[in-house]
């Protein structure tokens, strides 16, 4: 018996169950929006391609990501030579920082099942995601824009100031229910507010100090910036700025949107730095959970070229957004103490402390206490 033709099939059955997916294979991940805000939907676009020299089973797998928001998604089919497949899927990342959509990954199979193989697929192009912080709509009334406000009045521009009433005025759709005038209301016969004085700002400087937990860097970012956001409305410079990064102030929404770019990539630090001298003549925001001598050392410092400081400490950790509530509040941190000891010598020096405990703005010694 001739072993010869048994040896030829045998030897094709091998080539058959080989030679699928020999090749590797490309992908390309497309982001339609790679910069944007938390929570809004990122539509992507998978592109693969592969050669089968021989009918074969395939299954491309694009793997969830939860972090992202992305589902995922697969596709399979049996195929035979050059094969494309375009798989679209949306993201909604809730959290903000840097991401990478997942790849996907390619599995072929011979026709009779005998054998499944994983084929490399080389990432020819991925664009990252950029995810900008949530920025609140309304700010809450304990972070009014007023502890911010500098300088003369202005007809429009500016920051409101609440200590220079001016009259009231009709309501208008989005005004706040706390500044309805019942008894002008009364007499008008239709809502009237309560309208105060604009003064004007050279600007506002943010920084950050980083010696915190991650949920106080989460929260700072988001308060800066929906601060940001606010002020750039109203036509102030704003800048950013925290230990090993500086932004000087400036207007428009390309420098704003630089600013959310930089609070997206905003991470915890290990160490304790003292804010840089800011530009002259502008408003310097000292956000903080910890309060530590370099950081108040700084603050002093800075108030010979800044028009007024402002030391805003969070020693839970974090702030309560607008409409969150009932997170507990412990006792004193050292750092409140080492606040209220100095807050008298910080104020005579231009320096103002506020110290804010879940939504709540606490007072020192000589004002109401929690």
């Amino acid at each position: 018996m001739n072993p010869w033709p048994a040896l030829a099939a045998l030897g094709l059955l091998a080539v058959w169950v080989a030679l699928p997916g020999l090749r590797p294979g490309r992908q390309r991940l497309r982001v339609e929006k790679p910069e944007g805000a938390a929570g809004r939907p990122r539509p992507i676009e998978l592109e693969a391609s592969f050669e089968l020299p021989l009918p074969a089973y395939w299954r491309l797998e694009w793997r969830p990501a939860p972090r992202l928001g992305l589902r995922g998604a697969s596709r399979s089919g049996l195929g035979w030579g050059r094969q494309r497949l375009r798989l679209r899927a949306t993201a909604s990342p809730l959290r903000r920082g840097l991401y990478q959509p997942p790849t996907a990954r390619l599995f072929v199979r011979d026709v009779l099942g005998l054998r499944e193989r994983e084929v490399p697929l080389a990432v020819t192009e991925s664009q990252s995601l950029l995810v900008y912080p949530r920025v609140w709509e309304q700010l809450p009334p304990e972070l009014a824009l007023t502890l911010l406000a500098e300088g003369p009045e202005s007809a429009s521009l500016g920051l409101e100031d609440a200590s220079r009433y001016r009259g009231v005025r009709p309501y208008q759709p989005g005004d706040p229910q706390r500044r309805i005038h019942w008894k002008a209301s009364a007499r008008h016969g239709r809502l009237m507010v309560r309208e105060f004085a604009w003064v004007r700002a050279t600007g506002v400087w943010i920084y950050v100090d980083t010696g915190g937990q991650e949920i106080y860097t989460d929260h700072m970012a988001e308060l800066a910036a929906s601060l940001a956001v606010h002020l750039e409305r109203r036509g102030l410079a704003v800048g950013l700025a925290w230990p090993g990064f500086s932004q000087p102030p400036a207007r428009g929404l390309e420098a704003t949107r630089r600013l959310l770019a930089a609070l997206a990539r905003l991470e915890p630090g290990n160490g304790e730095a003292a804010p840089p001298l800011p530009p002259a003549g502008v408003n310097l925001l000292v956000l903080t959970q910890r309060a530590p001598l370099q950081v108040i050392e700084g603050a002093l410092r800075a108030r010979a070229r800044a028009a007024r400081v402002h030391i805003l400490m969070f020693p839970e950790g974090f702030f309560l957004r607008p409409g969150e509530s009932g997170r507990p509040v412990w006792g004193r941190t050292d750092g409140m103490l080492r606040l209220e000891k100095q807050r008298r010598l910080l104020e005579a020096a231009g320096v103002y402390v506020h110290v804010f405990r879940g939504n709540e703005h606490v007072f020192f010694a000589g004002r109401r206490q929690r």
